[in-house]
């Protein structure tokens, strides 16, 4: 089977566009009507254009679907990663897989409306470098738009970067933004604060955000927790402020009680007294000295997953037409993430 829009095998123009689609037990049925969505919104735009899967470690059904529609359709890349790497990695390695001189990420539950590619399109035309989805609205339960609002408003008040509110990974980038992101050195990626960090010029396009219609989310509160972590330790440092006003606050408490304990002297017995001061002071310090741990701890088990340098994400398999055609596609291990880095550097000296 053929996508509209898709690459001839015999073509070696470049392509226009890469739509990377990071895939995690999804249900098969909206990995069809995805690829079916695209190829009506792209096709009449005459754009040329390939889909680039990332197995993220999915179960037997999602991953024997996903090598059917490999087999089946020209201009479909398929990488198996070797086990979960989770959402950010498998979407470094989609970039570090894709070819266009555009590339959209987009997640495969068709939450994201695919319709919306065309007017990123027209953004990039006009000169951003990057266009991003804004949700105005979102048909989620009301604990996970919860959450998803008070991340983003908590990481942007505590961020050295400022990043767009309510926005997820559907965006498109530049090729030269793409490479910009693969010279970043970090192994813990959380790409809603790089791409913003990067600069170059950004906008956003505001969407309704539908409801899953097919199978379940596999986003659980553990992945949501998780990435607000990551986010919250790779672009602020703010925690580690907070050490030391947690610390002038629960010292100014600890002096507090002591003169109330001074003052109460009267009304309590010595032994009783003194008791109670002592053991106050005791817990006070103890939880200050255990809460200021946890966040060093917090920092330094990022700094020891960076200093291992393991890579981001390990290819299992490359399968598909998109290879088979005579595809420049670049190995995604580390070095295929240090050649890009070779490429950019090149290319602004």
């Amino acid at each position: 089977m053929v996508l509209a829009g898709k690459l001839d095998s015999e073509n070696t123009a470049p392509i226009d566009l890469s739509v990377i689609v990071a895939v995690y037990n999804e249900d098969p049925r909206n990995l069809v009507a995805l690829l079916d969505r695209l190829a009506s919104v792209i096709s009449p735009t005459g754009t040329t254009y390939e889909v680039v899967f990332v197995n993220d470690g999915s179960r037997p059904p999602t991953s024997n679907a996903l090598r059917q529609i490999a087999a089946e359709y020209d201009g479909v890349k398929l990488i198996e990663l070797s086990r979960n790497f989770g959402q950010q990695a498998a979407i470094t390695c989609g970039l570090d897989h894709s070819e266009g001189q555009v590339v959209v990420n987009i997640d495969s539950d068709l939450q994201d409306p695919p319709e919306l590619i065309v007017d990123m399109l027209q953004k990039w035309k006009e000169g951003y470098d990057v266009v991003y989805a804004q949700r105005s609205t979102r048909r989620d339960r009301f604990l996970k738009r919860f959450t998803a609002y008070l991340f983003y408003r908590l990481l942007g008040a505590v961020s050295s970067v400022e990043i767009p509110w309510d926005t997820g990974d559907f965006r498109l980038m530049d090729r030269k933004v793409v490479l910009a992101l693969a010279s970043l050195p970090e192994k813990t990626r959380f790409l809603r604060g790089m791409i913003p960090w990067l600069g170059f010029k950004q906008c956003g396009i505001s969407i309704d955000r539908g409801a899953r219609e097919m199978g379940e989310s596999t986003y659980t509160i553990k992945k949501l927790i998780s990435l607000a972590l990551d986010g919250l330790l790779a672009l602020s440092i703010a925690p580690l402020y907070f050490i030391s006003v947690a610390g002038g606050v629960i010292i100014g408490l600890s002096v507090l009680s002591l003169v109330v304990a001074l003052a109460a002297g009267s009304f309590m017995s010595a032994t009783l007294q003194s008791q109670l001061v002592i053991v106050s002071c005791i817990a006070l310090f103890s939880g200050v000295q255990i809460f200021c741990t946890g966040v060093v701890a917090a920092y330094m088990a990022k700094v020891l997953d960076e200093t291992r340098a393991r890579p981001t994400y390990i290819v299992g398999n490359r399968l598909g037409q998109g290879f088979e055609s005579g595809s420049r596609s670049k190995v995604a291990t580390v070095s295929g993430r240090q050649m890009e880095k070779a490429e950019f550097a090149a290319g602004h000296r």
